[in-house]
C-alpha cells in the first residue's frame, strides 16, 4: 500500500529520526522516552522504527513509520547509507534535521544538522575479549569493529547526546570528537512506586537484591565467591532463571515485572550491583530513590550515577573479599535520604538542544 502523509505535501518538512534497531530492553526504553517527551508544537517529526514494536503516540506532530527488512547488520548499513535517503526522496520529504537514536548516523545529504544519541559503552572499556569465545564474541565486535560504523556518518559538527560524563569522555577520545559537541542528558528515572508498603521483617536475616540479566559481565559469580568469606545471615535474590550457585544463601527468582522489582526495592535490605559493564546502571538510581543501601562496583558509571548519594559503598568489582566485608557491614532495616536527581539535565534540555538549529 502506498504511504501517504497525514499532512499536506506543501508542508513536508520533518525532523527525521532513525530508530529501526531499537526493539528491546534499554534501547526500546530510550525510544519510548524520546517519543513521550517530544514537544507538542508545530515542529513535525518522522520516526522510522522496527515493525516488531508498538508505540503509543497521541501527538499530531509525530508520524511513526515501521520499516521492514533492515534488522541484519548489512541491511541496516544499506538503510543508513542509501535506503533512508531514497525513501525520503520517493515521498518528497525534506529533512530539516537528522537524529539517530541508535549510536550510528545516517545519510540525509549535506547541510542537514545531525544528532546522535549514543548509548554503547563497550568501546570505552579497557577489557579485551576474544572473537573465538562464544560469550565474548559480541563484545569483541562492539569494541573492535563497531567503531568503524559509528565513524561512517559522523560529521565534525554532529552533536552527540550521552547519558553520563564517562561516556562523553570515552566518545571524545575514541572518535576524536569535539567535547563541546557532546552533551550529557540523563534518561527518565521514575521513583519506584510503593506497591504494598515496606515490610519490616522480624528475622535477623538480611535480604539482598541484585536485579540483572544473566550476562557474564553482570558478575553474579563475585557475589557467590564473596559469600564463601562471610557467615552473614543473608538471603541473596538474583532475578535470573534457575541456576546453580555454590552458596545456598543465593536464590534465583527469575525475571520479575517492574512492579515486583519496585516492591523489592522497598522490602529488601540492600542492593548489590557488581556489574562491570554499564552505560547507565538504571537500578542504581531506582534503588537510591527509595533510600536503599547499595553496594556497587567501584567504576565510573556507578560513581557518576550515584553522585551525592550517601547510602552507597563502592568496592572493586573483582575483589570477593571486599564484597564480603561490605556485606558484613550492612545493617538490618537501614535507610538513607533518597537521592535527588531533579536538577540533572534530561529530555527537556535535550530537545531544546535539537531545536536550536
Amino acid at each position: 500500500m502506498e504511504w501517504t502523509f497525514p499532512f499536506s505535501y506543501e508542508m513536508n518538512k520533518y525532523i527525521i529520526v532513525n530508530a529501526t534497531a531499537l526493539d528491546r530492553s534499554g534501547a526500546l526504553s530510550i525510544l519510548q522516552q524520546f517519543v513521550e517527551n517530544i514537544p507538542q508544537d508545530n515542529q513535525k517529526w518522522l520516526i522510522f522504527v522496527s515493525p516488531d514494536i508498538s508505540l503509543t503516540n497521541t501527538n499530531s506532530n509525530i508520524w511513526i513509520e515501521p520499516i521492514k527488512g533492515v534488522k541484519s547488520m548489512h541491511k541496516r548499513l544499506w538503510w543508513d547509507a542509501i535506503g533512508l535517503k531514497k525513501w525520503l526522496n520517493k515521498h518528497r520529504v525534506d529533512a530539516t534535521a537528522a537524529v539517530s537514536l541508535q549510536n550510528t548516523g545516517f545519510n540525509v545529504g549535506k547541510n542537514v544538522p545531525t544528532f546522535i544519541y549514543y548509548h554503547q559503552s563497550i568501546p570505552f572499556y579497557s577489557y579485551n575479549w576474544s572473537p573465538f569465545k562464544g560469550q565474548e564474541r559480541t563484545f569483541w565486535f562492539y569494541k573492535n569493529i563497531y567503531p568503524f560504523f559509528v565513524k561512517l556518518f559522523l560529521k565534525k559538527n554532529t552533536k552527540i547526546f550521552v547519558q553520563l560524563n564517562f561516556i562523553k569522555e570515552g566518545f571524545a577520545k575514541c572518535f576524536r570528537h569535539n567535547e563541546k559537541l557532546i552533551e550529557v542528558y540523563n534518561p527518565s528515572v521514575l521513583c519506584p512506586k510503593e506497591v504494598s508498603g515496606r515490610k519490616i521483617q522480624n528475622s535477623e536475616e538480611l535480604t539482598l537484591l541484585y536485579p540483572a540479566m544473566p550476562h557474564f559481565y553482570k558478575n553474579h559469580r563475585i557475589i557467590d565467591q564473596a559469600l564463601k568469606s562471610t557467615d552473614a545471615k543473608v538471603s541473596v535474590l538474583f532475578t535470573i532463571p534457575k541456576q546453580s550457585f555454590s552458596d545456598k544463601r543465593i536464590h534465583t527468582i527469575g525475571i520479575q515485572s517492574y512492579d515486583t522489582i519496585c516492591e523489592l526495592y522497598r522490602t529488601c535490605d540492600a542492593l548489590l550491583f557488581p556489574s562491570y559493564i554499564e552505560t547507565f546502571g538504571l537500578p542504581l538510581l531506582e534503588a537510591a530513590m527509595t533510600g536503599m543501601p547499595i553496594i556497587a562496583a567501584d567504576l565510573p558509571y556507578a560513581r557518576e550515577a550515584l553522585s551525592g548519594y550517601e547510602g552507597v559503598k563502592f568496592v572493586p568489582y573483582n575483589d570477593p573479599q571486599a564484597w564480603a566485608k561490605a556485606i558484613d557491614n550492612l545493617e538490618k532495616g537501614k535507610r538513607y535520604n533518597p537521592i535527588d536527581i531533579s536538577k540533572r539535565s534530561g529530555w527537556k534540555e535535550l530537545f531544546e538542544s535539537i531545536l536550536e538549529f
